[in-house]
């Protein structure tokens, strides 16, 4: 689409613990589906980092993540929520505990992809250690849920 209309826009593909910083800062990033896919939290504290270090002094990061139940894990599992997505998981969750998501299509194929979950504790401790100021955990509400979870 950027070649067909170009707007100025640049991609980068990187793994994003080895991103370097940047020449020049942004006033806003946003980290989409990322942080779940850590495996450690050495690896969870390094994302958190170079994002921050993407930052000039706004301190405006936004994270968004499918691992959205870190704040409802006994919900993690067998949720009712999405009937053509599954997780599971070993309970209790600790720490690093692998989700193994497997999305259900139309015609009955389906993928598997493997996250990792991390406690609020930890996310915030990765955020404060990255320098960030101020954590807000809010909800995510996907538009199917707006009908149906009023």
């Amino acid at each position: 689409t950027e070649e067909a209309h170009p707007l100025g826009i640049v991609h980068h593909i990187s793994d994003v613990t080895k991103l370097a910083k940047p020449e020049r800062v942004f006033d806003i990033v946003v980290a989409f589906h990322l942080l779940h896919y850590a495996k450690t939290i050495d690896e969870l504290e390094r994302m958190v980092q170079v994002i921050a270090e993407q930052l000039n002094d706004s301190d405006k990061a936004y994270f968004l993540s499918i691992n959205m139940n870190v704040r409802d894990s006994e919900h993690l599992v067998h949720s009712d929520r999405y009937p053509n997505f599954r997780s599971e998981a070993d309970l209790p969750l600790v720490d690093g505990s692998e989700i193994k998501n497997t999305h259900i299509n139309s015609d009955g194929s389906s993928f598997s992809f493997s996250t990792y979950y991390f406690s609020i504790s930890t996310y915030e401790r990765a955020f404060q250690k990255a320098g960030f100021k101020h954590v807000e955990w809010v909800p995510a509400i996907v538009v199917s849920d707006i009908d149906r979870y009023k």
